[in-house]
């Protein structure tokens, strides 16, 4: 629980420490890519987004948990889909200036999961239980019946 912790402390932080991240808040808005952003379609390009920025060693952490989680949202929207032909797809649409620009909107995506799960977890008082384990205190055992002696046959 510790290491995801701190994961999710390197995606918050995600764009305020690194060079990379600074350049995206600088970047201008795209172009005529606003129908590619959506759905199915925006995760993908976010996966190929958190990959790319996945390669430089300042946000290798934080970017490698974005790709899971696009992985993660593209599986659950589009189960079937083919992902190696939406990401040739994609990527031969991309530019660098897509890449910055899709880098701060899936970077904010990803952060707002981020700050929800950290929600989630400092909700929890106490150590969480697994399912089918035992239960903390065990539960009292019947008190014996006693037996009643049988009748003997006079």
């Amino acid at each position: 629980m510790r290491t995801l912790s701190k994961a999710l402390t390197v995606i918050l932080l995600l764009g305020a420490a690194s060079p990379v991240a600074a350049a995206v808040q600088k970047a201008p808005a795209p172009g005529g890519a606003a129908g590619l952003t959506t759905g199915v379609t925006g995760d993908v390009r976010c996966l190929l987004t958190m990959g790319a920025l996945a390669s430089n060693k300042a946000n290798q952490q934080a970017a490698t948990l974005g790709v899971y989680f696009f992985e993660g949202r593209i599986t659950a929207r589009a189960p079937t889909l083919d992902l190696t032909a939406a990401l040739k797809t994609e990527v031969a649409r991309m530019g660098p200036a897509d890449l910055q620009s899709e880098a701060q909107r899936c970077g904010s995506l990803v952060r707002q999961a981020a700050q929800a799960l950290q929600a989630a977890q400092a909700s929890f008082s106490g150590p969480v239980s697994t399912p089918g384990a035992a239960p903390a205190t065990p539960a009292p055992t019947p008190a014996p019946v006693p037996k009643t002696p049988t009748p003997t046959p006079k």
